[in-house]
């Protein structure tokens, strides 16, 4: 029997050698697995924790989008009170616009009128210039006239003057003459006594 005890021994211990492999095996791999759970689970709890972040900060970024969003729409209604405002300033000015384009026309009417006046009295000027320009040849000519004259003038005042001396000249002797003969007595005296 001891033969027999040693092959079941033997077998036994085989047995529980397999069996305490196939539990520590076991074992083995269930601490792999739940190590490999463990860090998934990690993983989920960090990526669970960057997707809270994530989602605080779309919080905060609709926020502000939202915000933004208000002050935009303010913005806009302020804007269209203003484009009201530039649109009613806009028609005005049109209206404006409209009377000087107007006043334009009539200032360019009255324009041309006054250029065509102002040629007028160009022409006129131009004939007036003419005019001059020959009345001051004929007043040069008058000029040269008088002054031939004055100087005609003044020889015949010297020439006249020259006459009287002579005449005086002639009366005085004249009357020695008379006077010389009325000493004589002797004859009538010529009329000229």
């Amino acid at each position: 029997m001891s033969f027999i005890g040693r092959p079941i021994n033997l077998a036994l211990v085989a047995v529980v050698a397999l069996l305490l492999t196939g539990t520590v095996g076991a074992t083995m791999m269930y601490q792999s697995s739940a190590s490999d759970l463990e860090t998934q689970n990690d993983q989920l709890r960090e990526r669970n924790k960057n997707l809270r972040a994530e989602l605080e900060s779309a919080r905060t970024e609709l926020k502000v989008l939202r915000e933004r969003v208000n002050d935009l729409n303010q913005s806009l209604q302020q804007t269209q009170g203003d484009v009201g405002h530039v649109a009613a300033e806009l028609e005005s000015t049109e209206k404006l616009l409209n009377h000087t384009q107007a006043e334009l026309e009539r200032t360019e009417t009255s324009l041309e009128e006054k250029r065509e006046q102002l040629e007028s009295v160009r022409d006129n000027l131009d004939e007036a210039r003419s005019k001059i320009e020959e009345l001051e040849k004929k007043n040069k000519t008058l000029e040269d006239e008088v002054a031939e004259l004055k100087t005609e003038n003044k020889e015949l005042s010297e020439k006249v003057d020259d006459l009287r001396d002579d005449r005086d000249d002639l009366q005085r002797d004249l009357r020695e003459v008379c006077d010389d003969w009325s000493e004589e007595a002797n004859s009538s005296p010529p009329p000229e006594c």
